[in-house]
């Protein structure tokens, strides 16, 4: 075993929606923002593949990349690298996120409710954890800002015709039709 390689991941999941968090072996990617850093990730694409295609993961895994904050009311950061893509925040990553960062030891757990605010490339998560003997019970997440960007926009959608949407922020970008 080459240990120069080695990568330590905690398995995690919200709901079985899988969220592995990676604990070590990982330096920070260069950027002055963790938006940068995300951008950064994308560009050298090796770690999220290396963890997320087969034969360590599959379509269902995502994993996070646990960072040093870069704003200053931030706990922690962390990127989102999923099967297609890094998104900007998701919330049952942040929910896997905090569970491994408090179960480890990482942060501290305070009995019965750990707050903490997570930095994301979409913005900062404020986090309310319920822990009880060591364990992290129940994660409630205040997620970034929210807004729309386009209202009642026609899209052509083939074999469909004509479909009303509106596009809106909460994290990523959503198309609500």
């Amino acid at each position: 075993m080459q240990l120069s390689n080695m990568v330590s991941v905690v398995g995690c999941h919200a709901e079985g929606e899988v969220g592995r968090v990676i604990t070590g072996g990982v330096l920070p990617p260069p950027g002055d923002t963790l938006f940068a850093q995300k951008q950064w990730l994308e560009a050298h694409d090796s770690l999220r593949k290396r963890l997320i295609y087969e034969p360590r993961g599959g379509a269902f895994v995502h994993v996070n990349l646990v960072l040093p904050a870069k704003h200053p009311d931030a706990d922690v950061g962390f990127i989102i690298m999923e099967p297609t893509d890094y998104p900007p925040m998701s919330g049952s990553n942040a929910i896997c996120v905090t569970t491994v960062l408090l179960e480890t030891g990482m942060l501290p757990m305070h009995e019965p409710t750990t707050t903490l605010t997570l930095e994301t490339p979409g913005g900062l998560v404020n986090v309310i954890a319920t822990c009880r003997n060591g364990k992290c019970e129940r994660v409630e997440l205040l997620n970034v800002p929210s807004f729309m960007t386009h209202e009642q926009v026609t899209v052509e959608v083939p074999n469909l015709g004509s479909v009303t949407a509106d596009i809106a922020y909460g994290g990523a970008f959503f198309c609500l039709v």
